[in-house]
């Protein structure tokens, strides 16, 4: 309660939120009666949007103190909101029967789709990036090599150099966009830990995504990633 609720931190984030809460009225109720309250109660139950917004919000705030007590990372309170409203953007777009196409991100976003190749017999290996704003705009891409010995090891890469040039760029915003599921899943978890090959690469890709005010890594299948695909 105190975590996600009622400290300083959580409190701003309820009050400048959609939903304008004064978590003070709500300092001698547990947790469970606050999700009772907003989820259940048919008296106060928010409606089903509103509902995966509040849930999100609990995701990023949790994430955030996460990220500050393992990662010595502050964020700002819009940096949590932002992030939970990713997070439903991106959600909304994972069902495959309505996902058969590349869908831009919303105003102020920047969506980049990567995709990464390596053949275990020549060793020989490529990756692609396209970064895309609202209006189908591409505002950056490139063609890659690296030195790598997996598939999952090129697309790491690929992660690495678009997040680097993020933070060159000063972007804020990034969705990026990947068919490879075990990395995107690994990333979106939090969990930043890479064998001894791509240990590195991974550490690297949780400093650079910690540079903007919000990261969504989000698996999507390759038919919706063909530009890059012919860039790699």
């Amino acid at each position: 309660m105190h975590a996600l609720v009622t400290c300083p931190f959580a409190s701003r984030v309820w009050f400048i939120s959609d939903f304008n809460i004064h978590t003070q009225f709500f300092q001698n109720n547990s947790f469970i009666d606050w999700l009772l309250f907003w989820l259940i109660d048919p008296r106060s139950k928010l409606s089903e949007d509103d509902q995966c917004l509040f849930v999100a919000i609990l995701w990023s705030l949790w994430t955030s103190r996460n990220n500050f007590i393992f990662q010595n990372i502050k964020e700002n309170f819009t940096a949590v909101l932002a992030r939970a409203r990713a997070m439903l953007l991106t959600r909304k777009n994972r069902n495959p029967s309505i996902c058969d196409k590349w869908t831009p991100p919303s105003f102020g976003w920047i969506k980049c789709d990567i995709d990464g190749a390596f053949d275990d017999i020549s060793g020989a290996n490529g990756a692609g990036y396209v970064m895309r704003d609202f209006s189908r705009k591409a505002t950056f891409c490139a063609s890659l090599v690296f030195d790598v010995r997996s598939a999952e090891e090129a697309e790491a890469s690929a992660i690495w150099a678009v997040l680097k040039k993020a933070v060159e760029q000063h972007l804020t915003h990034l969705i990026i966009e990947s068919d490879a599921k075990s990395l995107i899943d690994q990333f979106s978890a939090g969990n930043f830990d890479g064998d001894s090959r791509t240990d590195a690469i991974f550490k690297d890709i949780l400093f650079f995504s910690s540079k903007l005010s919000a990261c969504i890594f989000s698996f999507h299948p390759r038919y919706c990633n063909s530009v890059a695909h012919e860039l790699d």
